[in-house]
């Protein structure tokens, strides 16, 4: 199932030392690289006011939706996950009505 996830950035990221914050983003990036590569990470963009982030990801289970936290930037955003359903299935819901 599809998930989209809204990331808003804390200020308290930007409050960390700059030698802190490159390791945060360092661990960040290989981590979505590994998602992207396995497949489970579709889309990735930075929001337009570069406040946060939104992220389409493909995943199997409740248990692949906690594992994508499982990263060091975690503490340092708020986030909004949304299922996605795919249009043909609202079709065909619809359809039966």
């Amino acid at each position: 199932m599809k998930f989209m996830i809204v990331s808003q950035f804390k200020d308290s990221l930007n409050a960390l030392p700059p030698e802190k914050q490159k390791e945060i983003w360092d661990t960040s990036a290989q981590f979505f690289d590994k998602l992207t590569k396995e497949g489970t990470l579709k889309e990735m963009y930075y929001l337009g006011n570069m406040k946060g982030a939104m992220a389409i990801l493909d995943l199997n289970s409740a248990e692949d939706l906690v594992r994508i936290t499982d990263f060091l930037a975690f503490p340092f955003v708020t986030g909004e996950v949304t299922p996605l359903v795919e249009i043909d299935v609202v079709r065909k819901v619809q359809g039966k009505k």
